[in-house]
């Protein structure tokens, strides 16, 4: 875990804060984590385990767990970790066996950590999925995410309430994994800072700088497979206006690498697919 700590402090810009031997927090904002380790010397590869969503009050909070009750989803108690760290909340486990948190008052800092090319925040996890439509309805129909965009009948890219184009991406697949974790950086230049750091010290690129036509965010992802997913730098990610969060239907893009990254040459130009 200390090779791996390490590593998101250096290449992702993480900061670590509370932390033992078996057990980690990190952040990038002023929120109190943004990413949580634990230690398994079991594991041979990452597992990703939950993940957590900050809710606007009381009122929200309970209407989405009377909407998880009402569609047979066993209603769970918060995490031990987590119990401390919110005013009140809930958890429930998504169609993949992913523990998702829903909580109010979630404990931050008053300041942001002392910067180091950081990132401003937590965008979205993406994940792959051999059970693509029990997901989309779950984090839709359930909990209420908004489709912003659809590949096909391949990946849906769903936003919540902080109108970001996505809080989480899902694409079909024969099995269930995180495939990367998006955060943005504060600007273009950090998303290069961070690149060329990852050069210098030749951490594998898995999709160099690429356009989004869905989100339009510039990004690179870097991947160790010692050290969980890829990771997503950007900057420019899309954020959609109150209007347009009430107001815009989903688009249907081809699979075709253009739809992806909006630099690729042609059709036929894989020189990298998401």
């Amino acid at each position: 875990m200390e090779s791996t700590i390490e590593f998101l402090e250096y290449h992702v810009g993480f900061a670590l804060e509370e932390h033992d031997e078996t057990h980690a927090y990190l952040r990038v904002g002023t929120e109190h984590h943004s990413l949580e380790l634990v230690h398994d010397p079991s594991l041979t590869t990452f597992r990703y385990d939950g993940v957590g969503f900050t809710v606007e009050d009381e009122a929200v909070l309970s209407d989405l767990e009377e909407r998880v009750r009402a569609a047979g989803h066993e209603v769970l108690p918060l995490t031990e970790g987590m119990k401390g760290l919110c005013q009140q909340g809930f958890a429930v486990v998504d169609p993949n066996g992913t523990v998702v948190e829903l909580f109010t008052g979630f404990l931050e800092y008053a300041e942001t950590p002392w910067p180091d090319l950081r990132p401003q925040r937590f965008v979205h996890p993406f994940v792959v999925t051999d059970r693509y439509e029990e997901t989309l309805n779950f984090y839709m129909n359930v909990l209420g995410f908004l489709a912003s965009d659809y590949v096909e009948d391949f990946t849906a890219f769903l936003r919540c309430e902080d109108r970001y184009h996505h809080s989480l991406a899902v694409r079909r697949a024969d099995r269930y994994a995180l495939e990367h974790a998006c955060f943005i950086m504060g600007d273009l230049d950090g998303v290069m800072r961070r690149r060329a750091r990852a050069q210098h010290k030749r951490v594998r690129i898995l999709g160099d700088v690429v356009n989004h036509s869905a989100s339009t965010s510039i990004a690179f992802y870097l991947y160790d497979e010692r050290h969980g997913p890829r990771w997503e730098l950007c900057d420019g990610h899309r954020v959609f206006t109150p209007e347009e969060h009430e107001t815009h239907r989903p688009r249907r893009l081809k699979r075709d690498p253009r739809n992806i990254d909006v630099w690729r040459a042609a059709s036929d130009d894989r020189t990298w697919a998401h």
